[in-house]
Order: C-alpha cells, then structure tokens, then sequence
C-alpha cells in the first residue's frame, strides 16, 4: 500500500454516525496538531465546512475564538485554591476560576493605580476585618483614589463588609485567605483615573505559597541593604499599593543569599521592614522591639502582636517590656530572637541571619508564645469587636 493515504470519495458509502463522528475529529485542534500529515491528506478531501470550528476563525498563525473557547482554554490553567471572588464591575460572585478576572484597562494593570488589603477567615469568621478596611479605606485617600460605593467613607465599609462576608460564604470555607483590592478602575489606557470607574475586587483563596512548616522550625534569612535594592518612597511605603516590584526584589536578594524573605537595612543602617512582613527583635534585655512606622507599613499583625505581648508575655515574665523604636543592624545581629510578622497570624522565627545563628539556632519561646497568642486570639468563641460572624441566607 502507498506511504501515501488514499481517501475514498466521499460518495462511499457511509454511515451518517459515522460521518458525525469523524467530523468532530477534524474539528480537535488537538487532534490535528500530532496527525499533521494525516489532517493535510483529509482536508483535500472532505468539504471545508467539515473542518471549521463555530468557536474560532483563523487570524494567521493563531485563532479568534469566542467567549467560550476563550473560558475552555482558561480552565486548562489549574485554579489553585481559588474559592470565590466578587467583581463590582457584576456586582456579583462567582466560583468559576476561569471567570476571575480583572479587566485589561483597568487601572490596577494600566499604571498600578490601586490599592488592597487583607483578612483572614477563621473557624467560620473574619477576623479584625473592620482595622483592615479602615487601612484599605486610608490608603485610597493616600492614593487619591474616589470609593466605588459613594462619597460617604462608612456607607462603604458597610457595603465592603457586606460584599466580603457573602464572599466568604460563597466559598463554602470555614478557614481561608481573603485579599480585596480598591482600583481606579477601567475606563482607558491614560495616565489619570478620569473617565475611569472605580471598582472593589474580593478574592478567597486556600493559602499563600509559603511552606508550612516555616512557623515551627523557622527560617533562614539575609538582610539586604539599601544600596542593593531601593527602599519605596515614604508615601508608597505607608499605603498598601499595588506596587510591590521593590518588594519582590527584596525577596529574590534575599534568596540570591540564601534567606527567604529579605530583612530591607536603610542607607544609615538601620532596619526597616521584610519584603511582606514587619520585623520585630528580642534582645539581650528581654526587650520586644520592632521599628516606628516611618517609611514602612503599619502593620496590622505587629500592632496586635505588640499588645498581645504586653497583656500576656509580660506577666508571664518572657518578656520584660515591649517598645516601638529604631533597631540597628548591630541590634538585630545581636539579638536572641528575630520575629517576621504578617497575615494576621503568620509569624516567622529567624534560626540564621546572613549565615550566622540567631539565639539558638531555633525558634525562640517568645515567638512561640506570640504565635500562640495571635492564633488564639483569631479562633477564639464567643462575641468579640474582632470577630464577624458569616451570615446565613
């Protein structure tokens, strides 16, 4: 037989099933792509309209398709813990990962016009929602952005309270992360917001990607100076934006050396922030401290971490006071423990610094304890001004 396939005219005799069923062969684009010689010996043999695909048209070397091959080629992408997400732009939720999208003009994306802030749910409830809504809420101001539910500051952290409750229960979590975002919104590709309409995002998703067993055997870490990589401006430092590129180049120094997260040193030497967390030192003295709030984030795991120690570690005696003041290099190589801090609940020791051991070698009892105190204070019963419960509809 000839190397060559022959086809038989399409006047054989052939059963319509049949026929069907080889029409939607010819249809697979994946199909065709590893039988490529065969598909050339069929298609100049068999009518065009058998090979066509009422979901694309051919642009070239790519495809046109419509909305729905668009979403089917999206769910080939692994969705990853993604549970719900709210769009202002619907004013709706879906649990669709392949639907959870930001538009391309939207400002967020066009210039890094916006802000965002978190939560954490915890046991079925939000967790200090109403001080993060209060910093997104600051931040925008900061940022000059307009609010997407009216000019009036508490109508929308209700509406916002509101919107990120029914999120959370749409996701049918009990515990998870919840990110939300206040943009500028889409409107145009220009520089300023005008024209632009602002939008609120909510996303619930399962974790970060960060290993879990970083909070009991703790972490490694490198500091990493000012000249290395820039520390942001005031302003950005203080709001939480959306430009985080500085951040993420802390992150990759830091791992260049070995370290995780990255420890910022300012052009005088002293320390400033982690590249997502706030940084805090126990020293010789028995001393908790962490850095003001000049030109890093006011933290909101810090703040709670800094109280809790003075209510519960103090009168324990692990700890003979706590204070909020400038930290040298010298001062956080010395130290007996070194604290990363984030995420409501997220707490990091520091076992080693720029090779060298911290303490001893392990994570210290007052970042135990700390991380036993946030978590406790997260999940704990009973009617709180920390707590939301998720309503039922």
């Amino acid at each position: 037989m000839s190397a060559k396939l022959r086809i038989m005219p399409l006047s054989f005799a052939m059963g319509g099933a049949f026929a069907l069923l080889l029409q939607q062969i010819l249809k697979n684009v994946h199909w065709r792509a590893s039988h490529r010689s065969l598909w050339s010996a069929l298609t100049s043999h068999f009518p065009t309209s058998w090979f066509s695909d009422p979901n694309m048209t051919s642009c070239g070397a790519l495809n046109i398709v419509n909305g729905a091959e668009w979403c089917r080629r999206l769910r080939t992408r692994p969705a990853k813990g993604m549970y719900s997400f709210y769009s202002s732009l619907t004013d709706a939720i879906t649990t669709d990962a392949e639907l959870m999208s930001v538009p391309i003009d939207d400002h967020i994306i066009v210039r890094g016009h916006a802000v965002f802030d978190t939560a954490s749910l915890c046991a079925g409830r939000l967790y200090r929602l109403q001080i993060h809504l209060r910093r997104l809420i600051d931040s925008a101001a900061k940022a000059r952005l307009k609010l997407p539910f009216g000019p009036d500051t508490n109508a929308n952290i209700e509406r916002m309270t509101q919107i990120i409750c029914a999120t959370c229960l749409a996701s049918g979590q009990k515990g998870a992360n919840v990110r939300y975002w206040l943009t500028a919104g889409p409107g145009n590709l220009g520089v300023t917001p005008s024209g632009c309409v602002p939008s609120f995002y909510v996303l619930v998703f399962a974790a970060l990607p960060f290993d879990k067993s970083w909070s009991m055997s703790g972490i490694r870490e490198a500091t990493v100076p000012e000249s290395e990589v820039p520390l942001k401006p005031k302003l950005l430092a203080e709001l939480k934006s959306t430009n985080y590129m500085l951040n993420a180049l802390t992150a990759m120094a830091a791992q260049d050396r070995g370290g995780t997260f990255g420890i910022g040193i300012d052009s005088q030497g002293y320390v400033k922030e982690s590249c997502v967390l706030n940084v805090a030192v126990v020293g010789a003295d028995r001393v908790l401290r962490t850095p003001p709030f000049d030109g890093i984030l006011a933290g909101t795991t810090i703040r709670r971490a800094m109280a809790l120690a003075e209510e519960q570690l103090l009168p324990l005696g692990l700890l003979e006071g706590a204070a909020q003041e400038p930290i040298s290099l010298a001062d956080l190589r010395n130290a007996t423990e070194v604290i990363l801090l984030a995420g409501d609940t997220h707490v990091y020791g520091v076992t080693s610094l720029d090779g060298k051991t911290v303490g001893e070698g392990e994570v210290g009892v007052v970042t135990r304890a700390i991380t036993t105190a946030l978590v406790e204070d997260a999940t704990k019963e009973g009617q709180t001004e920390d707590h939301i419960d998720l309503p039922s509809y």
